[in-house]
């Protein structure tokens, strides 16, 4: 699999703390991304679905975010990494993608990668319906899936819109992730080019 950036425990990328995937690669190219650096395909991290899946049960987190990118660009793969997750007890699966749900439905091996998480976040992203009213939602056009009761909780009451980030440094890089960040927002100033915004 092509993968940007796992994080092992994250508080920003949905409830609890939980791990979050990054996979590289992205055919949608939604106008306004804030990832555009992980749309390239080929420049990302090549692992095996059994290394991704030893760090992801390692981290002993309260779930897992799937992000991107795309992640149902790389279907095949994907599928392999929850199947081998499923088959370890492993819940708490949320998955942002830019397909609509209905594209998700009509195709095959979409709609078994959907079916192998509880919660699905599905659609574009719209910026002329961002910053959206909900926590960790990128724009309010995008639409929510329960695929399984998990988070049966937030379909009552889903959290209201915060600004978050998290800042990791490693190996002299800065990386941010969390709610997207404005060009002209004081941190993306004094950030510069120094950091990897998520």
């Amino acid at each position: 699999m092509q993968i940007a950036r796992f994080e092992a425990k994250t508080a920003v990328e949905g409830p609890g703390e939980r791990s979050a995937l990054w996979l590289q690669g992205c055919s949608l190219k939604c106008p306004g991304c804030c990832n555009p650096e992980l749309q390239q395909f080929g420049n990302g991290q090549n692992l095996s679905v059994e290394e991704i899946a030893a760090q992801i049960l390692q981290a002993r987190a309260d779930g897992l975010t799937l992000l991107g990118g795309e992640p149902l660009d790389q279907a095949r793969e994907l599928l392999q990494l929850l199947q081998l997750l499923r088959q370890s007890g492993y819940c708490g699966i949320i998955m942002f993608s830019g397909y609509t749900w209905a594209e998700i439905e009509a195709d095959a091996g979409r709609k078994s990668v959907a079916g192998l998480c509880d919660l699905v976040i599905a659609g574009r992203f719209d910026r002329q319906f961002s910053p959206g009213g909900r926590r960790w939602i990128g724009s309010d056009n995008q639409t929510l899936h329960f695929v399984s009761d998990y988070y049966a909780g937030l379909r009552e009451h889903w959290p209201e819109n915060v600004r978050e980030i998290e800042i990791f440094i490693r190996d002299g890089v800065i990386m941010v992730n969390g709610s997207p960040l404005d060009a002209d927002h004081e941190i993306s100033r004094m950030l510069g080019g120094r950091a990897i915004l998520y």
